[in-house]
């Protein structure tokens, strides 16, 4: 019977609002049903010499007071789990999480708030338990950790000192090599310089040729383009012309048809005026022509707008002949004068490539020379390169090795902090009651 009521509490009223309108329904129910019966029904057994208004006002107050009685008792039901479950929560809070939530068994607010706090006391739980785990591996570890860090800062002193004898003979080693390649970059540098020189100045020769010979093939395309835009021009010119006296055959054919159709105009309104002579008879006929002169007003205004565009046609096409013989006299002159600056640069391309044949020359006695020289230089770098990479080596490593004493050092003071701050954590959730 219980888990019946329960279903239907939790079925029809999952919420703390749905209770409290149906409790005040049955409390209103109840006392006004109550009052109604001792009033109509037993007032004559009960008090049947008492005035009537004495005997309602009586039962109304019993009424009042029993509706407020019933209000305390829903209300102190209605507190009650909420009273658990903040001893509950307090509880938790001072650090016991060995609390259990009270169970409520209706699933309205209430509910869900019992079954909040029971997710998160388990959350708790669990990361109390995470953290004091992982506090005391933390710890294990870094013990573990400083005696690697011992043995490790011994070693690393140990090859230290080592290090700084060997840096000390390479200094010395690369100090004479140093010697021996200044001298050699000297002549080096001399030769390098000269062959330098011989070959950017064969470097611009060759760019100048370069330069030269596409500027002639430039204008040489340019004086071709030009050409070939004189030749059309002069095709377009042509075709404008030809359009211009289209357009004025164009003209002329309109002006027939506007002539025409004012004929047909004038015809069609003597064939309007023969109709209306007619009478009945000649209603059809004065409908043909009315439909007559329509189309020849038409066709009129028609002829008017193709004129009125032949004529634009042709301002336009003497406008187009105008410029296009202003522009075809521009081009020759344009072509004119490019084929006179290829000549000229043909005739300095030769001038440059009698100069670049004297610096090819020039260029390959620096050649020989230098590479002569150059092979001595790198006997002594590569003596010079042994030496100073030795020296730094054993200096990188010396260093290094100091910068490892150090990181060891600090490592070990990191690892020591690590340590407190584990302790600390560790001490801290030692406060929780797991």
């Amino acid at each position: 019977m219980l888990n019946l009521i329960n279903h239907i509490m939790n079925t029809f009223f999952n919420s703390l609002v749905k209770k409290l309108v149906v409790g005040i329904l049955i409390v209103s129910v109840t006392t006004y049903g109550t009052s109604a019966f001792f009033i109509f029904v037993l007032k004559p057994f009960l008090a049947p010499q008492l005035e009537d208004w004495i005997y309602i006002l009586g039962v109304l107050t019993l009424g009042i007071m029993w509706t407020c009685f019933l209000g305390w008792i829903a209300a102190k039901l209605i507190i009650l789990p909420l009273t658990r479950l903040t001893r509950a929560v307090n509880t938790m809070a001072s650090g016991d999480l060995q609390v259990q939530i009270p169970n409520y068994p209706w699933k309205d607010e209430i509910g869900s708030l019992n079954a909040s706090f029971q997710v998160l006391l388990d959350n708790w739980r669990r990361m109390i338990a995470d953290v004091s785990e992982s506090a005391a591996i933390t710890e294990q570890s870094v013990a573990a950790l400083n005696e690697a860090i011992t043995q490790a800062t011994d070693q690393i002193e140990t090859v230290s000192t080592t290090i700084e004898r060997m840096s000390d003979a390479a200094a010395d080693q690369s100090n004479s090599a140093k010697e021996l390649l200044d001298t050699a970059e000297l002549s080096n540098e001399t030769s390098s310089r000269m062959n330098e020189q011989a070959q950017h100045a064969l470097q611009i020769s060759s760019s100048m040729v370069d330069t030269i010979r596409e500027s002639t093939e430039l204008f040489r395309s340019i004086v071709d383009s030009m050409q070939h835009i004189t030749e059309t021009s002069e095709q377009t010119l042509q075709f404008v012309h030809a359009l211009e006296h289209q357009a004025q055959e164009i003209s002329n054919i309109s002006q027939m048809v506007r002539e025409i159709a004012n004929q047909t105009h004038m015809l069609a309104l003597n064939a309007s005026i023969e109709a209306a002579h007619a009478g009945e008879h000649g209603q059809g006929f004065s409908v043909v022509a009315m439909q007559i002169r329509k189309l020849a007003a038409d066709s009129g205004s028609a002829a008017e707008q193709i004129n009125e565009l032949v004529n634009m046609m042709q301002k336009q096409a003497l406008t187009v002949v105008a410029e296009s013989d202003r522009q075809v006299d521009l081009i020759r002159r344009e072509t004119e004068a490019g084929e006179s600056a290829r000549q000229v640069l043909v005739k300095i391309d030769t001038s440059v490539h009698e100069t670049e044949n004297a610096l090819q020359q020039i260029v390959q006695g620096i050649r020989l020379q230098t590479e002569h020289i150059q092979k001595t230089y790198e006997q002594a770098r590569r003596i010079a390169d042994t030496a100073k990479a030795l020296s730094e080596d054993s200096v990188n490593i010396a260093g290094a090795a100091q910068g490892q004493t150090g990181v060891m050092q600090e490592i070990t003071a990191s690892s020591e902090m690590l340590r407190e701050e584990a302790a600390n954590l560790k001490q801290k959730t030692v406060v929780f009651k797991l």
